[in-house]
């Protein structure tokens, strides 16, 4: 089971996600759109759905992936605000709590690009 810790290294991509991607094909994405490489250990890269009703996290623990799925039933998760020209964020451990727990914000900027 994956815990979350501010140790960790987190990454958000802005697009969209089809969320019949798995591992493989993530990893893939991380690589190729993101241009970070997957296999760096405590490495947390987060992907939404174009309806923003679910999130797949894909972590890069010891030796393993894991892949999560969160689904909302009646809510959608925020969307922060990006530059259309970047197309990951690396975020901090606080932000990624308020991205999983489906909080509802009224606004929130992510400056930081990896690209």
């Amino acid at each position: 089971m994956i815990s979350f810790t501010s140790r960790q290294k987190y990454y958000f991509y802005s697009g969209p996600m089809d969320m019949r991607k798995d591992i493989d094909t993530l990893s893939e994405v991380v690589r190729s759109q993101m241009g970070l490489d997957p296999y760096i250990e405590e490495s947390v890269f987060i992907f939404m759905s174009k309806n923003l009703r679910t999130m797949k996290i894909l972590y890069r623990g010891r030796r393993r992936f894991e892949l999560t799925k969160i689904r909302l039933d009646d809510e959608k998760f925020f969307l922060p605000v990006f530059d259309e020209q970047c197309s990951c964020y690396k975020i901090c451990w606080s932000d990624f709590v308020t991205l999983t727990e489906g909080v509802q914000v009224t606004k929130m900027q992510i400056k930081e690009d990896v690209a």
